[in-house]
């Protein structure tokens, strides 16, 4: 009888393990894209846009990447090159960006300012030590 309370507890525990594994839904890594921009948009920075995203953490994960993409209308569109990441969001008329990745697997924090005709800023995973900086140069 004791081995059969023992196998049921088992078996109990190991189900609640799973259902705590798989049952609950999870929280995103990234925030979704909100419909409206946290501020006035800007079309002065509206181009094509290119550059790259340098790691300083020295992580091999971490691998530098090209980012291409648009602004228009005010409304970013960037890519990360070496995994197709997407960055959306939005440009202020201070060049404040507001970016938000499509990321299923690293929670990416992209923060910079617009300039004229380059884009500055910092990046960071939220799930990994990767960070660095990021440029980009308006090409059009």
């Amino acid at each position: 009888m004791k081995k059969y309370l023992i196998a049921a507890s088992a078996v109990f525990f190991f189900i609640m393990m799973v259902e705590d594994m798989f049952g609950a839904d999870r929280a995103p890594l990234n925030p979704p894209l909100p419909v409206a921009a946290p501020f006035n948009v800007s079309t002065q920075f509206d181009g094509e846009w290119e550059g790259k995203r340098t790691d300083i953490s020295g992580d091999n994960i971490c691998l530098q990447t090209r980012i291409i993409g648009t602004i228009k209308e005010g409304k970013v569109s960037l890519r990360l090159m070496y995994n197709n990441t997407y960055l959306e969001g939005f440009v202020s008329d201070t060049g404040e960006l507001a970016l938000y990745a499509d990321s299923q697997k690293w929670g990416y924090r992209f923060a910079g300012t617009a300039n004229h005709d380059r884009i500055d800023g910092d990046w960071k995973v939220t799930n990994a030590v990767c960070n660095g900086t990021w440029q980009l140069e308006k090409t059009s």
